[in-house]
């Protein structure tokens, strides 16, 4: 699968990021923009009307238009919504292989990092960079459709607002509820999903 550089700013910026679906007993990893993993985008364009935002002109062409039309996402309409424009399906092995690429990582960056958490060890900026160069390459979202959780990990915005009533959601870790074989970012025994929390 070939992957361009602008995907990767586009992580960096934070512009687009990483879910993973849970769909029937499978995993599905998405890439897309963040505002496309909400589950009801109806609450915030109601608020926008509701508050005077927008028009109901602009809120019945925003309700049909979002998502290309799937401005509820369910279980239902899931294969729907990934076989969309726009949103790039990855595997396990092809998030794997772009975890560290094109990244200048000076010495053992993983090495540093742990040392960092034992002893507060000092950290340089081309460390911090490399390492958060890294965090956004991890999942931030987590959907599963199966058990009705809805996971972020986007501090300080309040996407669990879009889930739906009877959902668990909220914004929290949700690594522990991702299947071992699935974490792409455990390589060589090492686990750089503790590169998100510098």
């Amino acid at each position: 699968m070939k992957l361009s550089q602008a995907l990767f700013g586009e992580l960096w910026d934070g512009e687009k990021s990483i879910c993973i679906f849970v769909h029937l007993g499978r995993c599905f990893w998405v890439v897309d923009y963040k505002y496309n993993f909400c589950l009801d985008a109806e609450k915030d364009y109601r608020a926008y009307l509701d508050k005077g935002y927008i028009t109901k002109e602009q809120y019945f062409l925003a309700c049909n238009e979002f998502r290309g039309g799937l401005l509820k996402l369910t279980s239902d309409n899931f294969p729907q919504y990934i076989g969309g424009d726009g949103r790039q399906i990855l595997s396990q092995e092809n998030l794997k292989s772009i975890l560290m690429m094109g990244l200048d990582l000076e010495g053992d960056l993983y090495e540093k990092i742990e040392q960092y958490y034992l002893s507060g060890a000092e950290l340089n900026v081309n460390c911090f960079k490399a390492a958060n160069a890294v965090a956004s390459r991890l999942p931030m979202f987590y959907v599963n459709f199966d058990r009705e959780i809805y996971l972020h990990m986007d501090n300080g915005r309040a996407h669990e607002d879009s889930a739906y009533p009877g959902w668990f959601a909220k914004c929290a870790d949700f690594g522990y509820l991702i299947p071992d074989r699935e974490k792409y970012w455990v390589l060589e025994f090492k686990d750089y999903w503790k590169f998100r929390f510098l």
